[in-house]
């Protein structure tokens, strides 16, 4: 497989996070046949390219010296040729250099190539234990306080689950204010992962707090943060007999009207279907 020609194009080519064993038979293959890597650290590729045996020519990538990196990518790219765009870790555009470099070389005609592959994410994701159909990834939390907390509020609103990166030296003061903001929530701080000092500490966003306060992190740093209780549009206790009377008048089934039901009033299916078998009499068949 390995041996196959690659099509001509940019590839963008996500590198391990950490363990070199999750490198794929396919990022070999274009870091082989690729006639110029581009990267954001040109010695950490170096790095990988070295335990790969491999000799490329390489160029630095990053979003602020895209315009003088492009014309020569842009000529590794003419006639024919491959170039592959390497992460330093996880994949290239994900808070990552790269979305002007795609958007350059679709314009000129070029074919995009995206390799599947490691990702800090979908790695923190799957070590948190918590339900992950949906997700909302906020990159870096911002340096300023006021901004921090105004990207805080307005992804919680969203309802989903939270993933943010944070460097070291500014993990105790996103902690204090995601703990002040979310309050004793669930969450799981994944560091280092897949390396050797790798940690993961699934606990209340305060509890976490004293242990960073107690115990300073250093490393890359993942925080993945439970959703908030789904507000209710009443704390009082809706008017389960009425709320019953109205819907023995829809002519849907049970289980549908409940599940829309549930949804306006912030409430689990099984709750209003419950609720509303209780006081229908007799009871709408499913």
């Amino acid at each position: 497989m390995t041996d196959q020609p690659l099509a001509a194009g940019l590839y963008l080519a996500p590198s391990p996070i950490g363990h070199l064993g999750d490198l794929s038979l396919r990022l070999i293959q274009v870091l082989g046949q690729a006639d110029l890597v581009a990267a954001e650290d040109t010695r950490r590729a170096l790095k990988l390219l070295n335990h790969l045996s491999l000799a490329k020519p390489l160029i630095s990538y990053r979003e602020q010296n895209h315009q003088r990196a492009w014309p020569r990518i842009e000529s590794g790219l003419a006639h024919g040729g491959r170039v592959a765009l390497l992460s330093d870790a996880g994949a290239p555009v994900i808070a990552d250099p790269g979305a002007k470099l795609v958007q350059a070389a679709r314009e000129a005609g070029y074919a995009i190539w995206p390799l599947p592959g490691p990702s800090a994410v979908v790695t923190a994701l799957m070590a948190s234990g918590f339900w992950a159909e949906r997700f909302v990834f906020g990159g870096f939390l911002p340096e300023k306080a006021q901004e921090r907390e105004r990207l805080i509020r307005k992804l919680d609103a969203l309802g989903f689950l939270m993933v943010f990166f944070e460097a070291p030296h500014r993990l105790l003061a996103s902690l204090n204010d995601l703990a002040r903001i979310l309050g004793d929530r669930s969450a799981l701080l994944a560091r280092e992962m897949t390396k050797v000092h790798e940690e993961y500490l699934r606990a209340d966003l305060t509890e976490i707090l004293a242990s960073v306060t107690a115990n300073p992190r250093k490393g890359e740093i993942t925080l993945v943060i439970a959703p908030g209780e789904t507000k209710r549009a009443s704390e009082e206790e809706p008017d389960w007999a009425n709320l019953a009377a109205l819907v023995k008048t829809d002519p849907r089934p049970l289980g549908q009207v409940a599940a829309e039901l549930a949804e306006s009033l912030g409430r689990s299916k099984k709750e209003v279907y419950a609720q509303l078998v209780k006081n229908l009499k007799p009871v709408k068949e499913e």
